[in-house]
């Protein structure tokens, strides 16, 4: 099913933990209600991604060489046992593991909302979910952005009946700091219980046929070589740090000129909360983390290929297009009185599919670009 995910990032000084598992307020996650339209190749290992009856199958599905997304086919009493999520996946093109305990019909209307009945579920996957359903049975959780999900249909919402605990404050701060849409109902205690907190290093990823991360590379990439983090203006150096070797957070230190050329902004990076992110930064700031200086990157074209890539502060000039598995916004940055400074877009603003147009568009005014010109649908090439 298509849907509009709308993503919220903070300024990279205070960038939380729950980085990319917020979403609209459409009462939907960010990631796929799809049950039965993921890689029939999951189901060969565990049957589970179009749901199983099977808790060992289930188990299996949520291993570190499991899938991203996991379902029941009904009510599943697993009473005494303990499921556990393990490893690093994307769905969707971010960080996510979806627990999907309920069916749909064609109009991805919920029709059952089933339960399933554990001692436990251990979460050490980031970004894991609840999809719609009940779990019997406490959840811990030792990684980040956890959440969940409740669409629309007949009568509930995704449900811990027992105790949710959280490794740490952080965690448990990140959680409560999401929209209401994206929590789940718990009818026990909600508290923290000091625990080993799952991370991952940032770098370069890839995602194999069930979600499964690879990293390309771990740390800064032609960064580390470049210094693009601590800013830079020269072109060559920021054409190599946006890059697919190069690093999740770029940064300018004065106005950059390329004018007449292209930039690619390519590959997908983790940065380091463990989250899908790709920033380039164009301003200057105070210890208060207030602007106080923005800079203007002068292109013919940038073009965007990474997912979850935002603009830090800072204007382009020049057209930007959007490729069809991209996304762009731009971080609300504050100035030096305390309001909003808007980035800016002194040309075109173009996405690949309607559906990415449509996500942001959704998004709230100050993570979207003042453009000169039009925003519209029109490919790169």
């Amino acid at each position: 099913m298509k849907k509009i995910k709308v993503i919220s990032l903070l300024a990279v000084s205070v960038l939380s933990v729950s980085l990319l598992a917020a979403c609209g307020s459409n009462n939907s996650s960010s990631s796929s209600d799809k049950k039965t339209e993921q890689s029939s190749k999951a189901e060969v290992f565990a049957g589970a991604t179009q749901g199983t009856n099977n808790f060992s199958d289930l188990q299996k599905g949520f291993a570190k060489n499991g899938a991203w997304l996991n379902a029941t086919k009904g009510d599943m009493d697993a009473s005494g046992k303990t499921l556990t999520v393990d490893g690093l996946f994307l769905g969707d093109g971010q960080v996510a593991r979806k627990l999907a305990i309920y069916n749909q019909d064609s109009s991805h209307k919920i029709t059952d909302r089933y339960t399933l009945t554990v001692d436990k579920i251990e979460v050490k996957s980031p970004g894991f979910y609840i999809s719609n359903g009940t779990v019997k049975g406490n959840v811990d959780v030792f990684a980040t952005g956890f959440h969940g999900q409740t669409g629309t249909g007949v009568e509930g919402q995704a449900t811990i009946d027992g105790n949710l605990t959280f490794a740490s404050q952080d965690l448990l701060d990140a959680y409560n700091k999401l929209p209401d849409a994206q929590k789940v109902k718990v009818t026990g205690t909600t508290s923290v219980v000091k625990g080993d907190v799952v991370s991952f290093k940032p770098g370069g990823i890839t995602a194999g046929a069930h979600g499964n991360v690879t990293y390309s590379f771990e740390g800064n990439g032609t960064d580390t070589e470049t210094g693009a983090t601590t800013g830079t203006a020269d072109v060559s150096v920021l054409k190599k740090a946006l890059g697919k070797n190069g690093a999740w957070l770029v940064a300018t230190n004065a106005d950059v000129d390329a004018s007449g050329k292209d930039l690619t902004i390519d590959g997908t990076f983790l940065n380091e909360k463990s989250a899908v992110q790709r920033t380039l930064a164009m301003i200057k700031q105070n210890d208060q983390h207030q602007v106080t200086k923005s800079y203007t990157l002068t292109v013919k074209r940038l073009i965007v290929n990474s997912p979850a890539f935002d603009l830090e502060g800072g204007n382009i000039k020049g057209d930007v297009y959007v490729g069809k598995d991209a996304s762009i916004m731009a971080r609300d940055m504050k100035g030096t009185d305390g309001q909003s400074i808007q980035s800016e877009i002194t040309g075109n603003l173009y996405f690949a599919t309607q559906e990415q147009l449509d996500t942001y568009k959704a998004l709230p005014a100050a993570n979207q670009f003042k453009v000169s010109g039009e925003v519209a649908v029109k490919a790169a090439n």
